[in-house]
């Protein structure tokens, strides 16, 4: 695998860490960069690896065996589809587009041409949500009766990233933050019957929301916020028990309290394992992510547009 060669789309923040992680990880090398600005491209490159291009295009055709991409929301679909036509596979950063249509084109292009596209959404390749995941299924903790999710951090003070706030780059807390809790409980039971949401808009964008899902027998309750601290938690109350996952987006601990106790401790590099997991797919032949499949990807999008059409939130790129 060391010799697996990975092209990075972007090389920010999000980028630098995922670097880290794969060369941490042993997933391969990073063989090829890209940056709008070509300065940042060179310098990524000088820390992690790999050589730089002018453009997207000659980036995609150096021969690298698959595509990571991490620019910003707006130009995920984008860029996706340029790597599908150069018959490049994608690992692409959450959310894989702005919005459903968006998603699904690109996940069809792929499917008609053969190549490989997954979404990095990390979470579902770590042990942690995996392990819950099977004690639910096991009936661990009875029948489920409540859920509670928040992941709550005062990003747009505390990191100034401008793509958080900015509506033309898709930013909002929504597809930030929000995609992981709903990604997760969309996860362990499906499509809800229903999903209601409430949020604060400031300049174009969302800033928090409540949302909830319904299921037969109970509600998901999640709140997400990137303008005040509240952390981050799931709790799922069952007859028999209850779990608790800290920090679930990256957890690397489970809690199981009630008639089964348990804890289960996971792999602290989310990132490498995704990077690893995607390279083992294709060094296999694998045309899918079995921890990411593309289905998922397409019904969490349907559940993110609910949510902005609630909110009433649309993008200027929308509007095109």
């Amino acid at each position: 695998m060391e010799n697996f060669g990975w092209v990075f789309i972007g090389c920010g923040k999000i980028a630098e860490k995922a670097a880290k992680s794969l060369i941490k990880a042993g997933a391969g090398r990073i063989a090829a960069v890209w940056n709008r600005t070509r300065a940042r491209a060179e310098k990524f490159a000088e820390k992690y690896g790999g050589k730089v291009y002018g453009t997207a295009e000659e980036a995609l055709n150096s021969g690298a065996d698959c595509a990571y991409i991490a620019t910003t929301h707006d130009r995920h679909a984008y860029y996706t589809e340029l790597a599908v036509k150069a018959g490049v596979p994608v690992l692409c950063e959450k959310p894989v587009a702005v919005n459903f249509n968006e998603a699904e084109r690109a996940i069809a292009l792929a499917k008609e041409s053969g190549v490989y596209v997954a979404e990095a959404m990390w979470t579902w390749h770590n042990p942690v949500s995996l392990k819950v995941k099977q004690w639910l299924s096991e009936g661990k903790i009875g029948d489920v009766k409540k859920v509670k999710a928040k992941f709550a951090f005062p990003m747009m003070y505390v990191n100034r990233n401008p793509r958080l706030v900015k509506p033309e780059l898709a930013g909002g807390v929504l597809l930030d933050l929000g995609i992981y809790p709903i990604r997760y409980v969309y996860e362990l039971f499906g499509m809800p019957s229903e999903i209601v949401c409430t949020g604060s808009l400031k300049g174009g964008i969302d800033t928090e929301e409540k949302i909830v899902m319904k299921y037969g027998g109970f509600e998901a309750e999640i709140f997400v916020s990137m303008k005040r601290l509240r952390g981050e938690k799931v709790v799922i109350e069952g007859d028999r028990g209850r779990i608790i996952v800290p920090y679930f987006h990256t957890a690397g601990a489970a809690y199981m309290t009630g008639e089964s106790r348990s804890k289960f401790k996971g792999d602290k590099n989310p990132f490498g394992i995704e990077f690893r997991h995607t390279a083992e797919d294709l060094l296999n032949g694998a045309n899918e992510s079995a921890y990411c499949p593309v289905k998922n990807t397409l019904d969490v999008m349907r559940l993110l547009d609910e949510c902005r059409k609630q909110m009433k939130i649309v993008y200027p790129c929308e509007k095109n």
